[in-house]
């Protein structure tokens, strides 16, 4: 449901500055320009990404073009940035990567563009809990956990709090694990784990403060 959500916003986004010209032409230029390799982008798709200048790729498979950039952020302009590369190239698909993670994809059928929001759980997690006052130092999620390694670096005060926060973000994009793991790194190293369950049943009310707390076990670590 999330990402359906946040592929609608993209795309309303998306399209709201492509009509209002957000997108300076020269933004527009500069990534064509990048993508050929020359001034009025009329380079040939036997061009290999080693030829290409910048942190830009094109390929062509079975007559179909695929675009692979890095972009230096991800905002209101990333998805007519996508759409104006896919209409220059005349490109099949166009990948947005960044900080080396994939963020966001364009494709071209029948004539149609759709947007898909293709960012990793764990690019996903590490983005939510920036909002907090941590340093995030790995996120790795499996089929059964999700688990993340920082430093808290709020007030004593506010650590439980923050916790079951943080732990309902990691849940809320990896559901399907069965359990989330926090370890907090510093002068005293601990690792805290709540059932995805138990969350859930938080989140619904159906837990006491009191039965919530319990539901918290502290691993060695």
């Amino acid at each position: 449901m999330k990402g359906k959500v946040i592929f609608l916003i993209l795309l309303l986004l998306g399209a709201y500055a492509y009509v209002n010209g957000y997108i300076s032409p020269d933004d527009v230029r500069s990534a064509v320009n990048d993508l050929t390799g020359k001034e009025n982008g009329d380079a040939t798709s036997t061009l290999t990404p080693s030829e290409i200048p910048g942190n830009v790729s094109v390929s062509t498979v079975n007559g179909s073009t695929y675009v692979r950039l890095d972009v230096p952020a991800v905002n209101e302009n990333l998805t007519g940035l996508l759409y104006r590369v896919a209409v220059e190239r005349n490109a099949t698909r166009v990948d947005a990567y960044y900080l080396g993670e994939p963020v966001l994809r364009l494709t071209k059928t029948n004539g149609s563009y759709t947007f898909e929001d293709i960012k990793t759980p764990e690019f996903r997690i590490r983005t939510d809990l920036a909002l907090f006052d941590v340093n995030v130092f790995d996120v790795d999620v499996t089929n059964e956990t999700a688990a993340v390694s920082l430093e808290y670096l709020a007030d004593g005060g506010s650590f439980w709090n923050d916790y079951f926060k943080m732990a309902f973000a990691v849940l809320e994009n990896a559901p399907w694990v069965e359990e989330v793991r926090i370890t907090y790194i510093g002068e005293r190293n601990a690792t805290f784990s709540i059932s995805s369950e138990n969350l859930l049943h938080a989140w619904e009310g159906k837990l006491t403060a009191e039965e919530l707390a319990n539901a918290v076990r502290e691993d060695s670590t």
